[in-house]
This record gives C-alpha cells, sequence and structure tokens, in this order.
C-alpha cells in the first residue's frame, strides 16, 4: 500500500481546509496520514513519514519499496549528491516529490515501469497538485472534472501493435508522470525527462546459457525475496503457467528457508474446460506445499466494473473484467495477506526469444533457420492450429513445412516485391534447397496465400462515428515512446515488449486494488536487475532449441516441477471472455442504449449492433471473437464510467 500527496500554491494563497480534508479522506485507505505544512502549501504521505533536510530547506514525500542490496539512503540525500541521476541509481518501485524551498521548484519522478502511480495538475502561476490516485485530484475545487475524449480513442481503438504509455488521462489537465521519468515543476514551467538508462554491460562477461541462467536465478531469488522482506503473510497467484508457478515456487523456497508462515497460492476457476490448470497448479502445490485457496470470480460482473470505475477513477483496463482480481483480493484479505506476488506478464521480460528466427532471417542463415524451426515444431505437446486445423495429424516434414513457410513468408514477399522476377525464383530456389521444403508445400502455400487475399474481410477495428473521428482527431502527447526507442537504438535491443501502455495500466489498476484492500501487488518480474538481465540475454539463448523461456525453464529447472519447466501451452480465455462480454451487455444495455446516453456521441450504433452480433453469435469460431469481445466490453466500460462523473465543473 502506501501513498502520497501535495498541493504547492505559487500564488500565495493558501491551501484550503476543505482542499486538505477532500485529499486527506480520498487517500486515507492508503495508510496513516502524515502532513507537512510549509509557506507554500502541504505535503503528505500515507503508510510513511516525510523526508526533512532542514539545512537545504529540502522535503520529500515517498511512495517507495526499495529493492537495492546495499544500505539505502534517503531520495533527498541522494538527489542533492547525484541529481536526476539518483533515480537510475534506484532498484526499487517508487514515487516521489522533493519540494526545494530556496529554489521554489517541486521535483516528482517514477519507477521505470510505472508500478507506483503519480498523477498531478498544474494551473501555471497559481498551484500544482499532485497524488497517487486521480480521485484526490478531482476533489480539488479548482480543478475541472473534463472528461479527456482523445484518450477515449486510443482506449477504444483495438491494435495488435504495442502502444506507448501517454502521460494524458481521461480528465483534460490532469496527466500522469512517465515511467521512468521525472517533472521538474516551477511556477510558469514544467519540464518532463526520462532519467532510465539501463546497465547492460554488466552482463557483457556472460558467454554461454548456463553463465544467463545461473544470472537469472540469482536476480529473481532476489527480486522475490526483497519484495517478501518485512511482510507478514504473503500470498500469490498461481494460474500453473511459467510465470505466475516461478515465482510461487520460488517465494516459498525462500519462505522455507526463513523459517516463515508458508505462501498463500490463489487460483481462479471458472468452471469451463478451456481455463482448466489444475494439473499443473496440483504440480506446484504437491512440491512445495503452499497454503492453497481456488476462488471463483465475483458473480455480479456489472457490480464489480462499477467498483474498479470508482477505485481506480477510469474505465476498467482488462479484457477479462476484474472480477478475477477482486476475488482474490476479496480471499487475500481475510486471509490477512500484506502482500500479493504476481507473475503478470513475465514474457515480456524473460521472453520465448522467437524473434530469434527474425534474426536469422535478416542475417539469411538459411541452414541454421531450418535447424530452429524443425526444433520449434518438434514438441508432440506444441499445437500450431492457426497454420492446421489438424495440427497433431501432420507428419514431421509437414509440421516443418508449414510453419517454415508461415515464418519466411513476409520474407518472400518482400522480395517478390524487390527483385527482378528471374532474380526472385532464382533466390527461391536456392532458399528450397537450403530450408528443405517440397515444392508442393511452397506451391499449396502460396495458393492459401492468394485465396486469403481475394477472401480477407477487415475485422473491426473501432466503433467510433464519424462525427466524434472529425472532432478529435489524434494530438500531440507525451508519451514513453522517445524513452523506449532510444534505449532500443543504443543497445540494439527491443523494449517495447516491456513498457507501453498496457503493462503500466494493469500495473496501476492492481496497485489500486491492492490498496483498497489492504495488501500491496509486487511484480518480481518487473524488477530494474531482472528487465535488464532480460532485455541483456542474446535471442538465441531465450528461443532454447525451440522451446522459449530459456530464462526461466534453465535457470529454474531445479525449482519447477518438471511438469512445469516442459509446457509449452498457454490457457485460453476466449470462451470466458465471450461469456463475460455477454453477460455484461445483457446487465448493462438498458443503463446506455437511450439516444440521450453520452456514449452516442463517441460509438456508431450501426458498429455497435454488429459487433453485439458477432459476440453473440454462436456458429462463429470462438479464437475470431478476441477483438469483438474487447470491443464489446471496453465500449460498455466506458459508458459506464461516463454514467458515474462528477458533475462539478470549474
Amino acid at each position: 500500500m502506501g501513498g502520497i500527496a501535495g498541493m504547492i500554491r505559487f500564488d500565495g494563497n493558501a491551501v484550503s481546509f476543505k482542499d486538505i480534508t477532500q485529499i486527506e479522506n480520498h487517500l486515507k485507505h492508503r495508510g496513516k496520514v502524515t502532513s507537512q505544512v510549509n509557506e507554500q502549501g502541504i505535503l503528505w504521505v500515507f503508510g510513511g513519514s516525510i523526508e526533512a533536510d532542514n539545512t537545504a530547506d529540502v522535503f520529500a514525500t515517498t511512495d517507495a519499496d526499495i529493492f537495492n542490496t546495499s544500505e539505502h539512503q534517503g531520495f533527498i540525500t541522494n538527489y542533492l549528491h547525484k541529481g536526476s541521476l539518483s533515480f537510475n541509481k534506484l532498484n526499487a518501485d517508487f514515487a516521489v516529490a522533493l519540494w526545494d524551498t530556496r529554489r521554489q521548484s517541486i521535483v516528482c519522478a517514477r519507477d521505470i515501469l510505472g508500478v507506483k502511480p503519480l498523477y498531478y495538475v498544474h494551473r501555471p502561476g497559481r498551484f500544482f497538485a499532485f497524488a497517487s490516485e486521480l480521485k484526490a485530484l478531482i476533489a480539488i475545487e479548482d480543478v475541472a472534472v473534463i472528461p479527456n475524449p482523445h484518450k477515449f480513442r486510443e482506449y477504444l481503438t483495438w491494435t495488435t501493435e504495442y502502444v506507448p504509455y501517454s502521460s494524458e488521462t481521461f480528465y483534460e489537465h490532469i496527466y500522469s508522470i512517465l515511467p521512468g521519468h521525472y517533472l521538474e515543476v516551477k511556477a510558469h514551467e514544467v519540464r518532463l525527462l526520462p532519467f532510465w538508462k539501463p546497465n547492460l554491460d554488466r552482463f557483457s562477461k556472460l558467454s554461454d546459457a548456463e553463465d544467463y541462467s545461473i544470472v537469472f536465478k540469482d536476480r529473481f531469488t532476489a527480486a522475490i525475496d526483497a519484495r517478501m522482506k518485512a511482510k507478514n503473510r504473503v500470498g500469490a497467484h498461481l494460474s500453473g503457467g511459467l510465470d505466475s508457478s516461478s515465482v510461487s515456487c520460488v517465494a516459498q523456497q525462500l519462505l522455507n528457508r526463513q523459517n516463515r508462515p508458508s505462501l498463500h497460492t490463489f487460483t481462479i476457476d471458472t468452471g469451463l474446460a478451456s481455463t482448466d490448470e489444475s494439473e499443473y497448479v496440483k504440480a506446484v502445490v504437491n512440491q512445495h506445499h503452499t497454503e492453497h485457496h481456488t476462488v471463483f470470480p465475483v458473480t455480479d460482473v456489472l457490480d464489480s466494473i462499477l467498483k474498479i470505475n470508482n477505485l481506480f477513477d477510469r474505465p476498467e483496463h482488462f479484457i477479462i473484467p476484474s472480477s478475477f482480481h477482486l476475488s482474490v483480493s476479496v480471499k487475500a484479505q481475510q486471509l490477512g495477506c500484506d502482500c500479493l506476488l504476481t507473475g503478470h506478464d513475465g514474457d515480456s521480460v524473460a521472453t520465448t526469444g522467437f524473434e530469434y528466427l527474425d534474426q536469422l532471417i535478416d542475417n539469411e542463415d538459411w541452414e541454421e533457420l531450418r535447424l530452429a524451426c524443425q526444433q520449434f515444431v518438434s514438441f508432440p505437446t506444441r499445437n500450431l492450429s492457426y497454420l492446421h486445423d489438424h495440427w497433431s495429424s501432420l507428419n514431421d516434414q509437414s509440421k516443418f513445412e508449414k510453419y517454415t513457410l508461415y515464418i519466411i513468408g513476409a520474407e518472400v514477399k518482400k522480395r517478390f516485391k524487390s527483385m527482378p522476377f528471374h532474380t526472385f525464383l532464382k533466390t527461391i530456389q536456392a532458399q528450397k534447397q537450403l530450408l528443405g521444403l517440397s515444392t508442393s508445400a511452397i506451391v499449396t502455400y502460396c495458393v492459401q496465400r492468394i485465396y486469403n487475399k481475394i477472401t480477407h474481410k477487415n475485422g473491426i477495428d473501432n466503433a467510433l462515428n464519424p462525427d466524434f473521428k472529425q472532432r478529435i482527431t489524434p494530438r500531440p502527447q507525451q508519451t514513453t515512446k522517445e524513452l523506449t526507442e532510444g534505449i532500443s537504438l543504443e543497445y540494439d535491443v527491443s523494449v517495447n515488449q516491456i513498457l507501453n501502455t498496457t503493462n503500466v495500466i494493469c500495473n496501476e489498476q492492481l496497485n489500486h486494488i491492492g490498496a483498497y484492500y489492504g495488501h500491496q501487488y509486487s511484480f518480481p518480474f518487473f524488477d530494474k536487475q531482472v528487465i535488464e538481465l532480460g532485455l541483456s540475454t542474446p535471442l538465441k539463448i531465450s528461443y532454447d532449441h525451440g522451446r522459449g523461456r530459456g530464462l526461466i525453464r534453465n535457470g529454474l529447472q531445479t525449482i519447477l516441477p518438471p511438469v512445469i519447466v516442459s509446457r509449452l501451452s498457454k490457457v485460453n480465455f476466449v470462451e470466458y471472455g465471450n461469456l463475460s462480454a455477454q453477460q455484461l451487455y445483457l446487465s448493462t444495455h438498458e443503463l446506455f442504449m437511450p439516444p440521450g446516453h453520452a456514449i452516442w456521441g463517441i460509438i456508431d450504433r450501426v458498429i455497435f449492433s454488429k459487433i453485439v452480433e458477432i459476440v453473440f453469435n454462436p456458429p462463429l469460431p470462438m479464437q475470431r471473437k478476441t477483438r469483438y469481445n474487447w470491443l464489446l466490453s471496453r465500449i460498455i466500460y466506458l459508458a459506464l464510467w461516463l454514467s458515474s462523473l462528477p458533475t462539478r465543473k470549474s
């Protein structure tokens, strides 16, 4: 838990008693309130204490969990010595604000993946206010409550690409500090600058898969250990996948060594065979003897959405409603857990390494590509039904040819467009021999591509009405794009899969849920040192001879149950998502269907009806419904949020 807030006046006025009361009341669930009043305003910390350096006349309010192995000095001391570089030295989840009385300026900063939320509003020449939750800023008398339609456009558009995290919130003129950045604020000026600069050179002496695996085990274990320190009762999500199983197994092993109470693990049972991971969960529980609990999603989906909208002060983010997370949090609260570990999106850090195949194509290393593709399809449990409806019935050569052609298809198309036809044929012939592909397989593939091209129908990416699109055009925003592109260019690594809007907003939403239910959500895979190791790991090592997730499988092979180490599948929640979307629609459509509802100033009714029809169409294959479940759910989330907005304007 924990949280911070503050309000600095630049106009000589005092912070009103009403604003003080409102901010404290809206954040008191985050911990005991401590405040520091000065001539310009007031700083708050919830569940902690305010730092002060009276000699320098600097004060700091922090919501921070420090994971550095060395002894940590205060934020003020580090900042006075090293400036913004001090933020990059930290391995921590943190949100901090430092008020410098002499310079009449305030500096705010946030950890590299935004685990700790921090929002702000600036009225030049008047005041600057910040808080861990939007509701504390919305409550300020001088802050207008104006929905931000530009955020609606981003929120309601389906995309298959990573979207950079934006500083804009669902409220005009209220912003979020970008992860890995710091904000310098004076009376009339605000500057936002990045501080995150990964140190990948520390891993330059590692040479082979074993070296990387040993370091991963050490760093990952240290990340979990640091997050459990000073916690009385620890819980963890356990789905049975590699990520959650890794967290749970390492955590329980550490607790055993430290003679501490067993880990409470939580699994969600949806009642559907398509989401059943009980085999893998039992393997973890039987080997490590955690205190295991099976919980069920909150039955009232509408109530859970309304609760999240209220807690998070913005529409629900998850495609599957947070009835999942609420049910775990309710149980964890009953058990007295003050920490919940999660393996959320560990595969963005300890990656599959499947980009290794792209690397081989770029290098035109066809012999190595042939071997890599053979390795990938060689596992009997590998199911690539998206390439063939009856994948398991194919012989080894057919599997190899279909997968290899799928991998090189884009490259073949690019060469066809860029080369003279006779050169293209000669190149294809050479590749065919090096890759071991039959003529019939190539012909079949090309015919299928042509057929798909002819019969292809574009899916619906959004349901925005034409008037809304014309009025609300994309505008320049402050985002994490420049930071991720800079790191990627400098180190020749991909950072977008880690630092993007989906990951950060998930972190923020879970932080809000945990604060409400009395426990701290913590993300061991998002430990700074674990992230930097993941970025440094060569793709071939992550690829792990076609298994993927090499860091985990090799680094934790003596800790994880064998069935988890060898697991290649991921559970499919599309069916549950479809049922949730249907249930949500049936329980809410009467609330927002009237013509006067604000949602119809944004959404086209005809397109909306098409989306509803697809979601409720039984014969349509479930896999084709993913985006439509997402679109329908998000439209409803937004409609419910718009209905709940306060009417006050300033």
